[in-house]
């Protein structure tokens, strides 16, 4: 053991007439702790929680739309096929997005009218899986159904939206927010109605269809399960006179993070009137904005730490005070300038470090806990009502809790720098005057 690092442990380890320095060594580790700990469960709560709200949103948008400048699309066929053969494309399928009202003998709703293909909407977003949550409802915990079992339910009850019901009348899907709001269940038939009908004598009357409802989905989120409504692609070319058209086609991609660019490939090789829209592009303002404030806040809980530094800084102040006369007789028998402030230097990296590795080890203990630990996320609920997730998302990155570590240990090595230098700099012959 070199007697730099010796002589650094040993000043920690104060007598009784400085304990008060031992003190304020002590609350500097747990300053050091505190903040380590904070930061790092922030950091993985805010990214599980933009994490969720990805997954959640390309649960019901696709990766890519692929839309035309002159509005309905009528050759979307050949422009599925052309985005299917585009190398790094898992899916693709047509879509029709359309407003209207949904009406049950009870209620009355807004919604978002979408028509897809039974035999390829599963593949380009996970609503089979959504219907498979709102089929099974509060017994999949009873009957413990993994993900690829509810998609299974799911694909079973989407094949249904194009087969003919026994009401005679063409099948819907709704969301569960929706249903409990109209007050229907499977079975009940609903009207939907559209402001843009057919031109009579007195003006453009409403457009009226009953449908009945075959199912109901749970994406999780209350402002898609409230607001949204699924119907066959041919049925809703007849509610919308469509007439062989559709609104676009969804595109999946292997890569989400490079779907910008995979669209921009795409936009020119379909070229003129051709464009393509991506999930990024569509929640740009959303998740910019989750970005920014996980920084405003990792500044702010980075704060801690620089306190914790300023206690290393004021701690390490006094033991110069109190140990002038060891730095002199240190001198007196050989010692270096540099061999001084190696010791100072020392002495502060051994709090710094074991107060960033234990409030590391902290942080990841709970960030573990919260996310495998069904009575620890009990204790903090979530209201699906204000959040659009109801879980208490973590995602444990074992590159924010490197960086953290080795920002506070930086932080830490930059505080001990300023007294390490005074102590070097003592004259032993002052120090040693009058003794």
């Amino acid at each position: 053991m070199k007697y730099e690092f010796f002589i650094g442990l040993r000043y920690l380890s104060s007598r009784r007439k400085q304990k008060f320095t031992s003190i304020i060594g002590i609350i500097s580790v747990l300053g050091v702790i505190i903040g380590v700990m904070a930061l790092n469960i922030v950091l993985a709560v805010m990214g599980g929680f933009e994490e969720e709200l990805r997954e959640k949103i390309l649960g019901v948008s696709s990766h890519l739309v692929v839309l035309s400048y002159n509005g309905p699309m009528k050759d979307y066929g050949e422009i599925k096929q052309d985005v299917l053969e585009f190398p790094g494309v898992e899916g693709a399928s047509p879509f029709i997005y359309g407003q209207g009202m949904i009406s049950s003998e009870r209620n009355v709703s807004g919604s978002v009218i979408r028509g897809v293909d039974p035999n390829t909407a599963g593949k380009v977003t996970s609503i089979e899986q959504a219907i498979g949550n709102g089929t099974v409802g509060k017994g999949r915990s009873e009957k413990k159904l993994n993900d690829e079992q509810l998609s299974e339910i799911g694909r079973e009850v989407l094949g249904k939206l194009s087969a003919e019901t026994e009401s005679g009348k063409p099948p819907i899907l709704i969301g569960k927010e929706l249903a409990a709001n109209l007050g229907v269940i499977e079975g009940d038939l609903v009207s939907l109605v559209s402001p843009f009908g057919k031109l009579g004598p007195f003006g453009q009357t409403a457009k009226v269809k009953k449908y009945e409802v075959i199912g109901m989905f749970d994406y999780g989120m209350i402002e898609y399960d409230s607001s949204i409504s699924y119907i066959d692609l041919g049925d809703a070319m007849d509610f919308f006179d469509m007439e062989g058209q559709v609104s676009g086609v969804e595109v999946k991609v292997k890569d989400i993070y490079n779907a910008k660019k995979m669209g921009n490939e795409l936009t020119s090789i379909l070229g003129f009137p051709y464009y393509t829209r991506n999930w990024e592009e569509v929640n740009k303002r959303l998740f910019k904005a989750l970005r920014l404030e996980r920084i405003a806040i990792a500044i702010i809980l980075g704060l801690i730490i620089l306190v914790a530094a300023l206690d290393i800084v004021s701690t390490l102040t006094m033991v110069v005070m109190e140990k002038g006369k060891d730095i002199a007789i240190l001198r007196a028998m050989g010692a270096t300038r540099s061999g001084i402030l190696k010791i100072f230097v020392t002495e502060g990296m051994i709090i710094g470090t074991v107060g960033t590795l234990l409030g590391t080890a902290a942080g990841y203990g709970v960030c573990y806990l919260l996310k495998t630990s069904e009575t620890v996320r009990a204790l903090i609920p979530f209201d699906n009502n204000v959040y659009p997730i109801s879980d208490f998302p973590v995602k444990i990155e074992p590159f924010y809790f490197i960086t953290v570590a080795f920002f506070s240990i930086l932080i830490c090595f930059i505080a001990t720098l300023y007294p390490a230098f005074q102590a070097s700099r003592k004259d032993p012959i002052e120090a040693l005057r009058y003794e």
